[in-house]
């Protein structure tokens, strides 16, 4: 049996996570491409050093007119300790040194000062890694030129990597993060307005009827795999439909043709005196009630709801009442009715009046000699079947399978269909020994 609490996950989830998932690896596969380009190219690296660093040195000039023009940014504490692993010489054309941590290293690491530099410039001062590295570049800073040189004798603060970690970011996560972004989300949006109409259809599933041929899934709008889907259950239903439909006109017509022998043999038994005859016209009674509440039955299962019509709840009671009178009279009973307002709702009206006659003739049946039956109409769309014997012996729910032809069960099932047809429903309240009450109740009146 398909454990119904676990649901399995959406389209738009597993889509999401295979999406993540691609993403991902294809991320992993770039960074391992990026790493190995710029990790195994020594002169690139060193340049990307070069740049970074003279860029980060280049932010400590300021127009002031109390203190130097130059000041070391904070974070650049390296740069500020003589004999130190890093070195930095900043200058102008005509030698003017603006701010210098060197010692005797700088000559042996940097250009002399009397050459003015290129642009950008940088050698290897050792091989592999970390890199020890030399260079400088120009920038032009307030209208004049400046010349930031700096040596990277140990790397000991991790500038390769750093360097590597931006490029990383510059070139793979922030274009993969807004590829990723607009991808998935416009995947995820597309993928929603595609299964709206799915979802639609899902909740009209729900309350598709195999005995009404006019509920099918409504396929409109649907991509083409999941119409052809939708068709398909529809072809379903319709096999259904006509299954179910030739069964119950077998069920009926079989229910027409044996009323018609019983009531010849009951005619017969008629001329003769003797008690077990008595018994046998009890039988075929019973055996005429049982075939008369299959052919309700058929006429319950065969009902179009697309031919609903505005039913006088009062009228329809009146008639019934009328129809069933002398029924109820012979088996020493009797019978009133009263109407308290009760309106029109939209509904099958025969099928109501099975509903009706259904109550009265089990409050008849199952009720000793001398029981006073009442129907009343209202008020408000209810009908409700009262009688003063106080006595009721049918299960609430019982399985259909387990009704019998001599028990009021297989009536009062009916009577819950017929109800379940038209939106309502069926209450049964029992005083023992004084009252019994059942009453149909409907939930949708309509005026």
């Amino acid at each position: 049996m398909v454990d119904r609490s676990v649901r399995p996950p959406t389209l738009i989830r597993i889509i999401t996570l295979r999406i993540a998932l691609f993403a991902a690896l294809a991320m992993a596969i770039q960074a391992a491409l990026v790493f190995a380009d710029y990790y195994f190219d020594n002169k690139q690296l060193a340049t990307l050093m070069i740049e970074r660093e003279t860029a980060e040195l280049s932010k400590g000039f300021e127009r002031r007119h109390d203190e130097a023009p130059y000041k070391l940014p904070h974070d650049l504490h390296r740069y500020g300790i003589r004999g130190g692993f890093y070195i930095t010489r900043i200058r102008t054309p005509s030698g003017q040194i603006l701010y210098t941590n060197c010692d005797a290293r700088c000559d042996n690491h940097l250009l002399p000062q009397e050459v003015n530099p290129p642009d950008l410039w940088s050698r290897m001062l050792s091989d592999g890694k970390p890199l020890a590295v030399a260079g400088g570049k120009t920038y032009e800073i307030h209208g004049d030129k400046i010349f930031v040189e700096i040596a990277i004798l140990h790397d000991s603060d991790g500038i390769m990597w750093a360097v590597i970690g931006r490029e990383f970011a510059d070139h793979l996560a922030t274009p993969m993060a807004i590829m990723l972004f607009f991808v998935l989300g416009g995947t995820l949006l597309s993928i929603r307005q595609a299964l709206r109409p799915v979802a639609k259809a899902a909740q009209e599933a729900g309350h598709l009827d195999p005995l009404d041929p006019s509920h099918l899934i409504n396929q409109t709008s649907m991509p083409r795999e999941i119409a052809d889907l939708a068709a398909a259950v529809n072809r379903s239903l319709a096999r259904i439909g006509a299954l179910v439909k030739s069964q119950r006109l077998f069920t009926t017509a079989v229910a027409h043709e044996i009323r018609t022998p019983l009531a010849m043999m009951k005619l017969e038994l008629g001329n003769i005196e003797h008690p077990r005859a008595r018994k046998i016209e009890a039988d075929l009674d019973a055996l005429a009630d049982f075939v008369g509440q299959i052919t309700a039955l058929g006429r319950l299962e065969s009902a179009d709801r697309a031919v609903f019509q505005q039913v006088d709840l009062a009228k329809l009671a009146d008639w019934v009442v009328a129809d069933i009178a002398p029924l109820v009279y012979d088996r020493d009973h009797t019978i009133a009715y009263s109407n308290l307002g009760a309106g029109s709702i939209e509904g099958h009206a025969p099928l109501l009046a099975d509903a009706l006659r259904n109550l009265i003739e089990n409050a008849t049946k199952h009720t000793p000699d001398g029981t006073t039956i009442e129907v009343v109409a209202g008020p408000g769309p209810r009908l409700t079947v009262k009688d003063d014997a106080g006595i009721f012996d049918a299960p609430a729910e019982p399985p259909f399978g387990d009704l019998k032809a001599d028990h009021m069960g297989i009536g009062l099932e009916i009577v819950r269909r017929i109800m379940a047809l038209h939106g309502g429903r069926m209450e049964i309240e029992v005083d023992p020994g004084r009252r019994t009450a059942t009453t149909l109740l409907f939930d949708q009146p309509k005026s």
